[in-house]
């Protein structure tokens, strides 16, 4: 009688298992960062004599060295290849793009760039409470979000991107950061943090970022925090492509590199996101 040779499955004879492939390092180098942000080098600057309060429909700053806060009140304004003191948005109807620029909110108690119907590209923001906080109908590209201030002796919560809700915001390939050391009670919330304190939180969309090490609790916060009042159902949160630095302590920020994301809301997507050595990070 023939013998009965055991069929062992998954293996083949002469044949090692396939291993899985190593993570690689992300190049760092590719993101947004001083060489590639701000005026261009070459860029002639001459001093703005305009409004600081602008009413004019497809106004353009261009080339200019502003040296008071502009306050948009029109539609179409665009600011290029300029620098700025902080810049608000915040009118029916108006709306502005500002590419290629410094936006410098220096000490200001608010935002370098606020608060809604705003495109940015290209562009260094820094100073101000928070670099950008905005919504709806915003838009940021292939800029770079850093160096906030906060006030001596104050409370104050910074960041590189804030929401406080509302939504249709996408942020595409930045790099993002909040650097500023606790004093006094005060500092860093994170890089990226969009809260449902005011409305509900829907259709934000973060795809290609480098969140970078921080202070703070968490690199990111999206949005599911049931004890905010418009914190417990986020939707249309897609979160994909980013890299998260793990800095010095190996987790980003204090706590972890991000929070409230919710896995099982509407619309909401999780994919391809990793730590800055390769390693795949999931959502949390």
């Amino acid at each position: 009688m023939a013998s009965i040779v055991p069929l062992m499955v998954g293996l083949s004879i002469g044949v090692e298992p396939a291993r899985a492939a190593e993570p690689v390092p992300v190049d760092l180098s590719t993101f947004p960062g001083p060489d590639n942000t701000g005026v261009p080098k070459g860029t002639v600057l001459t001093p703005y004599d305009g409004p600081c309060e602008i009413t004019e429909p497809n106004t353009v700053i261009d080339a200019k060295i502003v040296e008071c806060p502009l306050i948009i009140k029109a539609a179409a304004v665009r600011i290029t290849r300029s620098k700025t003191m902080h810049v608000d948005v915040d009118m029916t109807g108006a709306s502005l793009t500002i590419e290629d620029s410094l936006v410098d909110g220096g000490k200001w108690m608010g935002p370098a760039i606020g608060f809604s119907y705003v495109t940015v590209r290209r562009s260094e923001v820094r100073g101000g409470q928070s670099s950008i906080q905005c919504t709806p109908n915003c838009l940021v590209e292939d800029s770079w979000l850093h160096g906030q201030y906060l006030q001596p002796g104050q409370p104050q919560h910074l960041g590189g991107f804030l929401s406080n809700g509302g939504g249709d915001v996408t942020l595409r390939h930045n790099t993002i950061g909040c650097d500023v050391e606790d004093v006094d009670g005060g500092g860093c919330s994170g890089d990226a943090q969009i809260y449902g304190d005011f409305s509900e939180l829907s259709r934000f969309t973060f795809e290609r970022n480098l969140f970078l090490e921080t202070p703070g609790g968490f690199c990111t916060s999206f949005g599911y925090n049931p004890g905010k009042p418009f914190g417990t159902n986020p939707t249309f949160i897609v979160v994909k492509d980013n890299v998260w630095q793990r800095g010095k302590n190996g987790k980003c920020a204090a706590y972890g590199p991000t929070t409230s994301f919710s896995v099982g809301g509407e619309g909401n997507v999780w994919s391809g996101n990793v730590w800055d050595d390769g390693k795949v990070l999931e959502a949390r």
